[in-house]
């Protein structure tokens, strides 16, 4: 299902919106953010590195800074990519506020990075991967990139497999931040690694619990893809409303996986 021509009749007629034109002005927002922050899944996602201290770590998408900041201390290097420099410069004031060295910051896209092959130990994704422009791209490049032996840890809010489960979710993720490309199901993650060369190992799920005020006021949603939210949530189904957590003020759970790629 392609998210983007699935709308269930709810989306007004809004532009696709480049990643970098969304987050740039809500990135200090980011930084700060409960769930980005100090989420439930930092911890896991640390402990699927099994990292020894020697590893030279990529963190693509990285947003504010949090996962690069997250490995950094267990790492020998860490490099934080983002393709919205505004976001890096938050990753940036908060590395210098914790006193890390051995992170720094680059302005790329997850789909062209400029790093030779084989240069990492790991490469690591919270959060990030449903925004890529060119998913097969970004999963060439990781693969090109990570040494033999090394571990891909990804973390992202993933589809469940049922197709109407599926196409609510990525509904209203796209009504919500038009930067949106697609909430992919494990099954379809699997495959993407396994077209690259790498098993995917699925470790851990999390629904993670969103009050609607504050999921729309942090990407800036327009007035009237709100009220349009509101009326899908509204409107579910009762198998979507309990798989969802849906609750009477149109809060909600969003799905999260934690999967680690590993050479075949």
């Amino acid at each position: 299902m392609n998210s983007r021509e699935s709308t269930g009749g709810f989306a007004p007629a809004t532009p696709r919106k480049p990643a970098t034109e969304q987050f740039a002005p809500v990135a200090a927002d980011y930084a700060c953010f409960s769930y980005h922050a100090a989420g439930p899944d930092l911890a896991p996602m640390l402990a699927a590195g099994e990292m020894t201290g020697r590893e030279r770590v990529l963190d693509i998408g990285s947003g504010p800074g949090h996962t690069a900041l997250l490995f950094a201390p267990a790492a020998q290097e860490v490099v934080a990519t983002d393709p919205t420099e505004a976001m890096l410069d938050q990753g940036r004031r908060l590395a210098r506020e914790r006193g890390l060295d051995n992170v720094r910051f680059e302005c790329t896209g997850a789909e062209s990075l400029p790093f030779p092959d084989d240069s990492f130990d790991r490469v690591t994704s919270r959060q990030s991967a449903h925004h890529y422009e060119d998913i097969t791209a970004a999963m060439r490049e990781v693969a090109r990139v990570l040494r033999p032996g090394g571990r891909f840890v990804l973390i992202d809010s993933v589809s469940p497999e049922d197709d109407a489960f599926d196409g609510f979710l990525n509904d209203i993720e796209l009504l919500r931040d038009a930067s949106h490309v697609r909430d992919y199901r494990v099954s379809e993650w699997a495959q993407m690694f396994a077209e690259r060369g790498l098993d995917l190992d699925h470790l851990a799920d999390w629904d993670i619990p969103l009050d609607f005020d504050d999921w729309v006021a942090r990407s800036r949603t327009p007035k009237a893809e709100v009220e349009a939210l509101r009326r899908c949530i509204a409107e579910a189904s009762p198998s979507v409303r309990e798989r969802f957590a849906i609750d009477d003020d149109c809060g909600w759970s969003v799905p999260v996986a934690l999967v680690v790629g590993t050479w075949a």
